[in-house]
């Protein structure tokens, strides 16, 4: 007799609808799973005959074929043990055909015949939409299954084994719909956090740059001596991060829920990620790979931060990965003829020396590099890299009367100013796809940074004067587009783009320090 399931597959973070076609019929005993399955797939013989033996139910002695349509997707991973069951069941009449229609079954089995826990459940929800009206899930998925299916029409049924899901389709128990009130709150709690802007004595332009990148989303790389407070100012960006809207906690947590990185104590990614990146990091580590590709850290960090301390003590083909992901939000691995597609919209936060010993234009301490080891050091940093680097700043040492004066701006004063920023880019892209002056492209720019008779002369003499690119010449309206949103102003002024200029303009004197 021949049986159908639905299930879901996983392509990079998309899911695809998947029909299990279960066939029992006559022969000697054998388990075979065909469309294209990993040995994890293949394995799920044992684990299905296991839990419907230990469950209580007989298992057919004949020939069993699972078939998983489409085949020619690649599938992986465990989740569709459930489906293969349920749909024996149903072929030996178990389960009326009937019941399973319009439902779909994700979950690995144990032996026991428990439904245990799997990875990929968001985006492979997002697959099922119009496809199915009802999803089983593990118990412990059912915080992320009900983040995915919110809004969608599709309800979500948690299940702890093989038998209570069977008890559910043949009607002996009612279906235990999840809520969010019985399912718990989708949202993940905040972890607290200790650090502050508070504590970082002076810098106060670095702190004032710091507001302008998260407001608007640009990347920053801040160069100085060592020991001058790049790395602690890094690392207090999570502090001011404005809050993920739920289109970007869902993005997010898709990626985590595919590397395994969700829990029940965690379901959701609810703050905006901070990940940092380190030197040893492979290419499939940074921008994600693997026989079957899972996403890298550049993924892990979209809608985030990824900061690279250290910069140019990276190799420069690490740093050039950076390049395309940068631009296009995206990162595309291929293999085996199949594209997998992971977001990358993350901003790049980078903290670098000015030469290899880190003292070069330091007032304290006399750099001991030779121009050649100072030109190879800073070689690792391309131009067309600098090219998509929003803004580049200076921290210096700071001095005595500002380390032992009175604190400056903390980060809830911070976070609350590029709050109301980005609200009022949010309400001025309404109608496009991105919401931060950073992801503008030209004519974006052209329609949202009208300059007047006084702002065109002030940037046709700087074009001239420092040689702008028209990449750089765009950044530079983008930011002062931010800089008059910080002020809640209208019309980008004079001041707004001397103050998006000086952030570029480190780039200037740092190409001619090579």
């Amino acid at each position: 007799m021949l049986a159908i399931t639905r299930t879901a597959a996983l392509a990079g973070i998309e899911g695809i609808s998947v029909k299990a076609e279960v066939d029992v019929g006559r022969g000697l005993p054998a388990f075979h799973v065909i469309g294209l399955g990993d040995t994890a797939v293949k394995e799920a013989a044992d684990r299905v005959r296991g839990a419907i033996i230990n469950s209580g139910f007989d298992y057919p002695r004949g020939r069993v074929t699972v078939n998983l349509s489409p085949a020619w997707i690649h599938k992986r991973g465990s989740h569709y043990d459930l489906s293969m069951a349920i749909g024996l069941l149903v072929a030996q009449g178990v389960i009326p055909q009937a019941a399973a229609e319009g439902k779909a079954f994700v979950g690995e089995l144990a032996l026991t015949g428990r439904v245990t826990r799997v990875r990929g459940i968001l985006p492979m929800i997002s697959g099922l939409v119009g496809q199915v009206k009802e999803i089983y899930l593990p118990e412990e998925n059912v915080r992320e299954g009900m983040l995915a299916a919110s809004g969608l029409g599709i309800k979500i049924i948690a299940v702890k084994s093989l038998r209570e899901a069977a008890d559910i389709l043949t009607g002996k128990v009612p279906a235990p719909y999840c809520t969010e009130e019985n399912a718990g709150n989708t949202a993940s709690k905040s972890e607290t956090i200790s650090l502050d802007f508070a504590d970082v004595k002076g810098h106060w332009a670095a702190k004032e740059a710091i507001v302008t990148a998260v407001a608007g989303g640009h990347s920053l790389l801040m160069i100085g001596p060592p020991g001058t407070g790049k790395t602690m100012l890094a690392k207090r960006i999570p502090t001011i991060l404005p809050q993920m809207t739920p289109e970007e906690q869902l993005e997010t947590s898709m990626v985590y829920s595919l590397v395994g990185q969700l829990s029940s104590e965690k379901p959701v990614i609810s703050e905006r990620p901070f990940r940092q990146l380190s030197r040893r990091a492979g290419p499939a580590a940074i921008m994600g790979g693997g026989y079957e590709p899972l996403p890298g850290e550049i993924s892990l960090a979209s809608n985030g931060i990824l900061f690279m301390d250290e910069f140019l003590e990276f190799d420069r083909g690490q740093i050039e990965l950076l390049r395309k992901p940068m631009e296009e939000k995206k990162v595309t691995i291929i293999r085996r003829s199949q594209p997998y597609t992971f977001p990358a919209g993350f901003t790049l936060v980078a903290a670098a020396n000015p030469c290899k010993c880190g003292y070069l234009g330091d007032t304290e301490h006399q750099c001991t590099c030779s121009q050649t080891e100072i030109d190879r050091y800073r070689s690792r940093l391309s131009g067309p890299l600098c090219e998509r680097i929003d803004m580049c700043i200076e921290v210096s040492r700071v001095n005595y009367k500002a380390l032992t004066g009175e604190e400056s701006a903390g980060s809830e004063e911070m976070r609350r100013r590029a709050e109301a920023a980005r609200q009022i880019q949010r309400e001025r892209f309404a109608s496009f796809k991105f919401d931060t002056n950073a992801m503008m492209d030209e004519a974006h720019v052209k329609e949202f940074c009208p300059l007047g008779k006084k702002e065109q002369n002030f940037m046709k003499s700087a074009y001239s004067r420092y040689g702008l690119s028209p990449r750089r010449y765009h950044k530079i309206l983008k930011l002062a587009r931010t800089a008059a949103d910080l002020q809640e102003s209208r019309d980008i002024e004079v001041f707004h783009l001397a103050s998006a200029l000086g952030y570029t303009r480190f780039f200037d004197s740092y190409e001619a320090k090579k």
